[in-house]
């Protein structure tokens, strides 16, 4: 398959790796290196067994998630190259693992703050966010965990990060809340299943953080949840008011008033630039 990178498991042993995963995740036994090959930089992942089995399953998905969609997804893809070891017997700083999922470097979509680029170009990296997000959604499928850094461009293509949380678009189960409360819609809050319509808030928060260069500030959970459910209003510099209707769109309280239709978010941008 295309997507697939080509190591040879002998060669994992023999590369320098450097740590990158946060203390926290290192606490739940998830490990995170960067390698490089070359010219070429590399993650790495992989999940130590026999300490939580909430991150051993939700890496297990992960994994299932790329195999799935690698499969099912068109050559318009959103994912990055990557290659997964299983059942081997790895030793990584120390630490024993059998899984191992390798992906290529890639710069972050909105790594550039947008100060720094035109009107024109911001709208591209909107547009770009947007379509890969309504590639996943074609395969009926939600990412459930957006985060600005889930957002790659790799050959001048958006792709996407992180499938742990990703799963089914019309899913019956209501999964344990695992979002994250700088992303959270409202309805999360109260207790309801994630949904494109939580996909597409977070996404919102995503793109009013990073038009207004400044970061949503909240202490605890209940503080996070006041700010989503009542506190927030979008607030956009003058010079991407164009984005506005747009973002406010996302961003509405009630689910049932959210824009998530993608034909409709994508007109709010083209509305401005023809």
């Amino acid at each position: 398959m295309p997507n697939l990178l080509q190591f040879k498991l002998q060669e994992l042993q023999q590369f320098n790796y450097i740590p990158k995963a946060k203390p926290q995740s290192l606490a739940f036994g998830r490990q995170q290196y960067q390698f490089q090959v070359g010219q070429n930089l590399y993650w790495l992942k992989a999940q130590v067994p026999g300490i939580s089995d909430a991150h051993s399953i939700s890496f297990q998905h992960e994994l299932e998630r790329y195999k799935q969609f690698d499969k099912n997804i068109s050559s318009k893809s959103i994912l990055l190259p990557f290659q997964i070891f299983e059942l081997v017997q790895l030793k990584l700083q120390d630490e024993l693992v059998s899984q191992v999922l390798i992906l290529p470097h890639a710069s972050g979509l909105f790594s550039m703050p947008a100060e720094t680029l035109h009107l024109k170009q911001i709208n591209h990296i909107l547009w770009q966010a947007i379509d890969a997000l309504e590639l996943l959604w074609q395969q009926n499928w939600i990412h459930a965990d957006l985060k600005r850094e889930h957002f790659v461009i790799w050959q001048g293509q958006c792709k996407l990060i992180d499938f742990e949380q990703a799963m089914p678009l019309h899913s019956e189960t209501l999964s344990t809340l695992t979002a994250t409360p700088r992303y959270m819609a409202p309805e999360l809050f109260h207790g309801d299943a994630k949904s494109l319509a939580s996909d597409i808030y977070a996404l919102g928060i995503i793109f009013l953080e990073w038009l207004s260069a400044a970061r949503l500030q909240a202490k605890t959970y209940e503080e996070w949840a006041y700010l989503h459910c009542q506190r927030l209003k979008v607030e956009l510099p003058a010079q991407y008011l164009v984005f506005k209707d747009l973002v406010s769109g996302m961003l509405c309280k009630q689910k049932e008033a959210r824009l998530v239709d993608f034909y409709r978010l994508k007109s709010c941008l083209m509305t401005e630039f023809v």
